[in-house]
C-alpha cells in the first residue's frame, strides 16, 4: 500500500499540518509584538511583555488612587475597601517590586508614587497613563502685595531659573524681553520674574487640592499660557485667561507614569521574569526563528500531502470520491465563509488587534493566536484536499448545483426545440416566464425568482452574443470581407444552421482585417516619420532665425519679417512634437512611471508656473484646494503635461476678465482634478469631437494651437491608469482629470 493511500499516514498528517501552523503561529505572534525586543536594539522595557504587565498595573495602580482620595475626601473606608488599600500599598512598595510609578500634578510635580526618583530618559522604558480626577477645585486671586521671596519655597511649582529682575520700570523691560525673544529666543531666560523694586509682582495664585500654584510675570508667561489656561496680558496689564486653553475646574486627567527599574532589584517577580523571558529569546532570536520557518515548512508539506493523497483509496482504481467530496461546492464555501468569518477569525482578531489593551491573560491571548489558527488550518486542509480531488476527477464544475441546474434546463430545452418552432417557442417560454414569476412574487420566494430570471438572462444573453456573431459575419460579408469564420460551438440549433452557411463564404475577412491593420499603421508610421523628418530642417531654421537676431538690423521690416518666421518655425516646431506625442500617446508606447505624488502641490505649482500668462489674459484663478496633501498614483512628467495642456487651453480660449476655477475633490479610491472657465468663442463642437485629433474648440483658428491637447491630455490620463472628461454648458468649458488614491505610506513599504 502506498502512503498516499494510507488513511493512517493521512490523518497523522493533518493533525500535524495542525499542530505546526498553530505552534508557529504563537510563536510568530509573540515573536512580532516583541520585535523591536528580540531583534532590535530596544532594551526589554519597550517590549510587548513589559507594555502588558504596566498595562495591568495601571488598572490596579488607578483603584489604589481611588481608594487613597476616597479616603481623603470621607474620611475613611468600608473595611474591604481599607483591606484592599493596604494591600496594593503593600503590593507596589518599592522593596516589593521593579515597577515604579509616579502620579503627576498639573505642573509635572510627583502627587503620589512609591519613588521621587528621575524618570528614565530612554523614551521606550516610560508607559504614559491618565488618571482621571473628577473634582478638581482651584481658588484663582490675584496677589500683588506680597513678595516673591516669601511665597517661592511654599508653592508647588518652584521656578525653574533662579534669576529676578527687580525693578520699578519691570513692565517696560518684560516688554523689550518679550520683543528681544521674538528676534532672538536663544539670548532670552524665559523663566525669570520680574518684580518692582521691593521685590513684589503682579503674581497669580491658584490653589487646589493639589497644593498652591503662583506665578510671576515673566516672558514665557507673556507668549504662553500655563497649565491652567493663564497668561500675563501686557497690554491689559494683568492676567488673562482661555477656559480652552487650559485647566479649568471639574473632570481633568493627570499623567499616570510607570516604568521598571532596569537594575531589577527585587528578584521574583514579574518583570524580572518577563526581562530574563525576553532577554532570553533575543539571546535565542536566530533559533527560534529557524524552528517557526520549519514548523511552517513541515505544515505546507503536510498540505501538500494531503492534496497528493486526496482521492486515492486502496484498492480503488481512479480518484475515489467520499461523501464530502461529492457534496455541492456551494455548500462547503458557504459552510467555510461561515465559520471564518466570525468564529474563528472574530477571536484571533480580538487576540491581536486589541492585543495591548486587553485583560485578558498573555497565556490566554496565545492560546487563542494558536487554536484560530489551528481552526484555519483545519479548514484550508479541508477545502484543498476536496479541491485536489474534484480536479482529479474533473468534477469540480459538475459537482456544483447549478451545474446541475443547468443540465436539467438544458435537457428540457432540447427536447422542446426540437419539437416545436421557434416563435412558438419563444411565445411560449415569455408565457411561462411570466407565469411562474407571477407564482413566485406571490409565494414571496424572490431569491428563487432572481435565480431563475439570471439564469434565463444569461440563456438570452448567450443566445444574443451568438446572434451578434452571425449579424457581424453579414455585416462583413456585405463589405467584402469573405474569410470570416464563425465559432459554431455551443451554439443554438437554429443559429447554428445559419452559422454554418455564412461559413462557407467568410474567406475574404482576413485579408480586409489585415489590410486594415496595415492601412492602421502606415498612418501612424507616417505621422511619426514625416514629424521626425521635419525636426532636422525646423532644428536648422530656428537656429539660423536665432543667429540673424544676433546680427545688426538696418532694416526695421527686415527684423519685423525674422520675429514672424521665429513664431511661425517655433510653432511649427511644436505642432510636430504634438504630433509625435500624441501618436506615441494612443499607441502606448509612452513609459510611465507611477509613484506617490501629491495632486494638490503638483495643481498648486502649475497655477505658479502659469500666473504671468493668466494674469496676461485678464484671467483671475479661483483655486479650491485642499491644506493637506491628497496622494495619488501618477508619474509626474505626464501628469504635468496634462496640468501644462489645460492651462494652455484657459491662456489661449478663456473669455478675458473672467475667472478659471481649480478644485481638488477626492473620496476614499480616487480624487480628482477639474478646471472650469468660461470660453472666448461660443462652443458649437460637441464634447465627442472636441476630444478627436486635430479639433478645437476655436473654429475660425485665430489663435495658436493644434487641436492636439485635449487627445494628448485624455491618452496620458489614461495611461496612468486614471479617467480625462470635458463638459460644455453653453460656453462654459469643464475638464475633469480624475487619478487612482496611493495607499499610506505604511501599506506601501508592506508592499514595498
Amino acid at each position: 500500500m502506498r502512503a498516499r493511500e494510507n488513511p493512517v499516514l493521512k490523518a497523522g498528517a493533518f493533525l500535524l499540518a495542525v499542530v505546526t501552523f498553530a505552534i508557529a503561529a504563537v510563536m510568530g505572534c509573540y515573536q512580532m509584538v516583541n520585535l523591536n525586543v528580540i531583534w532590535g536594539q530596544t532594551s526589554a522595557a519597550g517590549g510587548y511583555t513589559i507594555r502588558y504587565l504596566e498595562n495591568q498595573d495601571l488598572q490596579q495602580i488607578s483603584y489604589l488612587l481611588d481608594l487613597i482620595y476616597t479616603e481623603q475626601e470621607l474620611g475613611s473606608l468600608s473595611s474591604y475597601e481599607q483591606q484592599m488599600k493596604s494591600d496594593l500599598e503593600q503590593q507596589y512598595q518599592w522593596n516589593n517590586t521593579n515597577l515604579r510609578w509616579q502620579l503627576l500634578d498639573p505642573e509635572g510635580g510627583v502627587l503620589q508614587g512609591n519613588t521621587t526618583q528621575a524618570r528614565p530618559s530612554q523614551p521606550e522604558g516610560i508607559y504614559w497613563g491618565e488618571y482621571y480626577v473628577s473634582n478638581l477645585e482651584m481658588d484663582v486671586r490675584s496677589d500683588v502685595g506680597t513678595k516673591w521671596a516669601d511665597v517661592v519655597d511654599t508653592i508647588r511649582n518652584p521656578p525653574a531659573s533662579p534669576r529676578r529682575v527687580e525693578s520699578d520700570t519691570w513692565a517696560y523691560e518684560l516688554s523689550a524681553a518679550v520683543q528681544q525673544y521674538r528676534e532672538d529666543p536663544s539670548s532670552v531666560d524665559l523663566t525669570a520674574v520680574y518684580l518692582d523694586g521691593e521685590g513684589k509682582g503682579d503674581m497669580l495664585r491658584i490653589t487646589t487640592q493639589f497644593g498652591v500654584f503662583a506665578y510671576a510675570p515673566s516672558v514665557q508667561n507673556v507668549i504662553r499660557s500655563n497649565v491652567f489656561g493663564y497668561h500675563y496680558d501686557l497690554d491689559a496689564e494683568g492676567w488673562t485667561t482661555n477656559a480652552e486653553e487650559g485647566w479649568t475646574e471639574g473632570a481633568v486627567a493627570l499623567d499616570l507614569v510607570l516604568w521598571v527599574n532596569t537594575s531589577l532589584a527585587v528578584e521574583g517577580d514579574s518583570y524580572a521574569k518577563a526581562y530574563l523571558g525576553l532577554d532570553w529569546w533575543k539571546n535565542h532570536n536566530v533559533a527560534m526563528l529557524v524552528l517557526n520557518l520549519v514548523c511552517v515548512a513541515v505544515g505546507i508539506a503536510m498540505l501538500v500531502f494531503l492534496c497528493v493523497g486526496a482521492g486515492c483509496r486502496k484498492g480503488t482504481e481512479g480518484v475515489y470520491l467520499n461523501w464530502f467530496h461529492r457534496l455541492p461546492g456551494e455548500l462547503i464555501l458557504v459552510a467555510l465563509f461561515l465559520l471564518a468569518s466570525y468564529p474563528v477569525s472574530g477571536l484571533v482578531e480580538e487576540a491581536i488587534m486589541d492585543i495591548t489593551y486587553t485583560i485578558m491573560p498573555m497565556k490566554l491571548q496565545l492560546l487563542l493566536v494558536g487554536g484560530g489558527m489551528a481552526a484555519m488550518t483545519a479548514m484550508t486542509a479541508g477545502l484543498l484536499t476536496t479541491v485536489s480531488a474534484r480536479l482529479k476527477s474533473h468534477t469540480l464544475v459538475r459537482s456544483t448545483l447549478l451545474w446541475w441546474a443547468w443540465g436539467r434546463i438544458k435537457k428540457i430545452l432540447g427536447m422542446v426545440r426540437r419539437t416545436i418552432p421557434l416563435v412558438w417557442r419563444v411565445g411560449m417560454g415569455g408565457c411561462l416566464y411570466m407565469l411562474v414569476s407571477l407564482v413566485l412574487l406571490m409565494s414571496n420566494a424572490v431569491f428563487l425568482w432572481v435565480v431563475i430570471s439570471v439564469v434565463l438572462v444569461v440563456y438570452l444573453c448567450s443566445w444574443a452574443h451568438c446572434w451578434k456573431q452571425i449579424r457581424r459575419c453579414t455585416g462583413e460579408l456585405l463589405k467584402g470581407n469573405l474569410n470570416v469564420q464563425i465559432s459554431c460551438h455551443h451554439m443554438p440549433h437554429d443559429l447554428r444552421e445559419h452559422a454554418q452557411q455564412l461559413n462557407n463564404l467568410g474567406q475574404s475577412i482576413s485579408q480586409a482585417v489585415a489590410e486594415r491593420m496595415r492601412s492602421e499603421h502606415f498612418k501612424a508610421e507616417l505621422i511619426t516619420n514625416v514629424s521626425h523628418d521635419l525636426k532636422t530642417p525646423l532644428t536648422s531654421i530656428i537656429n539660423y532665425v536665432d543667429l540673424l537676431k544676433k546680427e545688426p538690423m538696418a532694416n526695421e521690416r527686415v527684423e519685423e519679417y525674422i520675429n514672424v518666421l521665429e513664431r511661425k518655425s517655433n510653432r511649427l516646431k511644436k505642432l510636430t512634437e504634438d504630433l509625435v506625442e500624441a501618436s506615441k500617446a494612443s499607441t502606448g508606447v509612452l513609459s510611465v512611471e507611477l509613484a506617490r505624488l501629491d495632486l494638490g502641490e503638483i495643481a498648486d505649482q502649475a497655477l505658479g508656473e502659469y500666473e504671468e500668462r493668466l494674469q496676461a489674459a485678464g484671467l483671475a484663478v479661483v483655486r479650491t484646494l485642499p491644506d493637506h496633501p491628497v496622494w495619488v498614483m501618477a508619474d509626474g512628467r505626464r501628469l504635468w503635461r496634462v496640468l501644462d495642456n489645460l492651462l494652455g487651453n484657459c491662456a489661449k480660449y478663456a473669455l478675458e476678465g473672467s475667472r478659471v476655477y481649480v478644485e481638488l475633490h477626492y473620496d476614499d479610491k480616487s480624487a480628482t482634478l477639474s478646471m472650469k472657465n468660461i470660453s472666448r468663442e461660443a462652443l458649437n463642437v460637441p464634447v465627442e469631437r472636441l476630444m478627436e485629433r486635430f479639433v478645437r474648440g476655436d473654429e475660425s483658428r485665430s489663435t495658436d494651437g493644434s487641436g492636439l491637447g485635449l487627445s494628448i491630455a485624455q491618452s496620458m490620463t489614461e495611461l496612468q491608469k486614471g479617467t480625462f472628461q470635458i463638459e460644455i454648458d453653453g460656453d462654459l468649458f469643464k475638464a475633469m482629470v480624475t487619478l487612482p488614491l496611493a495607499p499610506s505610506e505604511e501599506l506601501a513599504e508592506m508592499k514595498g
